[in-house]
């Protein structure tokens, strides 16, 4: 399960579906915890079931997981630029 922390994903259901995030914590077995860095943020993540999230695929390792301890709103949005200029904003 600890497997999830730390992954960047794709939201694929709910109000921020096709949007980016990366995985904050880990609730159970069904749900994480999701932030973005600007509507979502570290301080105030998003539960989240594991159903509705995908992980992005076709990108580069280094950019698929953060380390936990740079778990902060400004890195995660300066991944998910990365990720959105590598992939071409397609979920």
């Amino acid at each position: 399960m600890d497997n999830y922390l730390g992954l960047m994903i794709a939201s694929l259901a709910g109000r921020d579906k096709g949007r980016y995030a990366a995985v904050v914590a880990i609730v159970d077995e069904n749900f994480v915890m999701i932030a973005d860095g600007r509507t979502r943020r570290t301080e105030a993540p998003k539960k989240k079931k594991l159903k509705h999230i995908r992980i992005i695929a076709g990108v580069d390792e280094t950019l698929m997981r953060l380390e936990p301890d740079k778990l902060t709103n400004r890195f995660i949005r300066e991944r998910i630029n990365e990720i959105e200029s590598s992939l071409g904003n397609t979920v």
